[in-house]
């Protein structure tokens, strides 16, 4: 905790570095006191999509940020902003795309729901 899985559809280019997008999305957890040691990040490509009308020159990236319960509402908001700013620098309009969505969705963690190992590393801060 916190996992950020981020999907965006196949004709997103030009291609992104993943590494370099997770960095920056973990400094924004990090900088709003989040346990960088924490955050876990995958990508998914969807090559199977249907956006708007269905042309081809449609794309989405979208990011499914969970945490765990008891967050504030001011750092959920900071975070959500922050990173949707991370994502409109890392992807952009490209020649194979003219209408491109950006969104970001944060979904909280119940505690009593949520098993990890090593014990003890489940705080946030």
């Amino acid at each position: 905790m916190p996992h950020l899985t981020l999907e965006h559809t196949e004709n997103i280019e030009p291609t992104v570095d993943f590494e370099t997008v997770f960095l920056r999305l973990h400094s924004v957890l990090a900088d709003s006191g989040i346990k960088l040691a924490n955050c876990k990040s995958r990508a998914e490509e969807r090559k199977h999509f249907y956006v708007a009308d269905g042309k081809r020159s449609c794309a989405f990236v979208h990011l499914d940020v969970r945490l765990i319960r008891g967050i504030s509402n001011e750092s959920k908001q900071e975070i959500g902003q922050g990173v949707l700013a991370v994502l409109q620098e890392c992807f952009s309009l490209g020649p194979k795309v003219d209408d491109l969505q950006i969104t970001v969705e944060i979904r909280e963690i119940d505690r009593t729901c949520y098993f990890k190992f090593p014990e003890g590393t489940l705080d946030y801060r």
